[in-house]
């Protein structure tokens, strides 16, 4: 009687296995003719969004380098990168504002972001949007982006005044 049980439970599972590998192999070969589609439209939508962020990337670099040349040539340079070392980030998303006011370029979280990892800080671009959400007043929204308000530049010219100090 145990070398019956013993002779089933050997090939019961075999079966089973194979039974299982059958069906395995019948429900994957459905599914990949549907991925398939699937891939060529996904690749098709890639290709305008690739284009888009690359046109986007490079209207950005402008903008930083634009800043960068403001920075070089302000007055107050050196004032101006030590505040933005300092742990304030309404500061650090103020300054590019500050340097952009008389100039006719876009500046975003983005651009703020890459401004200061040019400089050798890190700060992350959602940083510096929350930092200039939550203290209204300070900038205000315009056609290319954000400008700096009254407010504003009273807040970066004080913190200059701190860090000549």
């Amino acid at each position: 009687m145990e070398l019956a049980q013993a002779a089933r439970r050997k090939t019961a599972p075999k079966a089973k296995k194979a039974a299982g590998k059958k069906s395995a192999a019948a429900k994957k070969a459905p599914a990949a003719k549907k991925a398939a589609p699937a891939k060529k439209k996904s690749a098709a939508k890639k290709a305008p969004a690739a284009k888009k962020s690359a046109a986007s990337g490079a209207a950005s670099e402008d903008a930083v380098s634009v800043l960068e040349a403001a920075l070089r040539g302000h007055a107050r340079q050196k004032d101006l990168v030590s505040a933005g070392k300092e742990k304030d980030q309404l500061l650090r998303s103020l300054i590019p504002l500050y340097l952009a006011k008389a100039l006719d370029v876009e500046v975003t979280s983005g651009t703020t972001s890459r401004f200061w990892s040019g400089l050798g800080v890190t700060y992350a671009a959602p940083n510096a949007a929350k930092a200039l959400r939550l203290h209204a007043g300070y900038a205000q929204d315009s056609k290319k982006g954000k400008a700096i308000t009254a407010k504003g530049i009273r807040y970066v010219e004080d913190a200059l005044k701190q860090a000549a100090k």
